[in-house]
């Protein structure tokens, strides 16, 4: 669901406020959190454990849209 007032969210790939990862058009992909040094990390809706970690949000995020990418075509 997106934000009220939006019909698309500015990226591709969004990490939200509240921790959520979401897609321009709103699907949900999963969470996202920070560890100690605040470094992100993705978790896939219906895992666990984090998939994915960068040192950045934005290499995050273009890490993300990959894994996104690879998931479709499959």
């Amino acid at each position: 669901m997106l934000p009220l007032g939006l019909s698309k969210l500015p990226y591709g790939i969004n990490l939200l406020e509240d921790f959520s990862v979401v897609t321009q058009d709103g699907e949900y992909l999963g969470t996202w959190e920070l560890d100690a040094e605040d470094h992100p990390s993705f978790t896939p809706d219906g895992q666990s454990e984090a998939l994915l970690w960068s040192p950045w949000l934005g290499l995050l995020c273009e890490k993300i849209g990959e894994w996104y990418q690879s998931k479709q075509a499959s």
